[in-house]
């Protein structure tokens, strides 16, 4: 074939010719199908686990915040930063069970709170 022999047809023009199936060969058909989007959606809720209710136990006060487990300690501290009305908030976070630091780059299913669904974490303002 020439380099410009099929310069004139068009190559993003959708077509109305359906694929033919093969004898002997049956169609499956795979149900409703699915945008983009909604797989996005799907995979995303997957990704972030669980729901979890987290009480943010400050020295004046508590704050329930909802959560997932796969959601990271720097977007639970915004959670808490929001909750004081203070985004520039220097805040430490310890699990109240066992005091263990919350960390920053770590995500909520780094920490032995796997199959709970209310946790309770100390929250001190530095």
């Amino acid at each position: 074939m020439d380099p410009g022999e099929d310069d004139d047809v068009p190559l993003n023009e959708p077509t109305s010719v359906k694929p033919k199936v093969p004898d002997g060969v049956n169609a499956i058909h795979l149900g409703a199908s699915r945008s983009g989007v909604e797989m996005e959606e799907e995979e995303n809720a997957a990704i972030a686990g669980e729901d979890l209710t987290v009480l943010l136990q400050f020295p004046d006060k508590e704050v329930s915040v909802q959560m997932k487990m796969g959601h990271t300690v720097e977007l639970l501290k915004l959670r808490a930063r929001e909750a004081i009305d203070d985004m520039g908030a220097q805040l430490e976070m310890r699990l109240a069970d066992n005091d263990q630091l919350m960390i920053d780059p770590l995500s909520l299913n780094d920490y032995p709170i796997t199959g709970q669904k209310v946790v309770k974490v100390k929250v001190t303002p530095q």
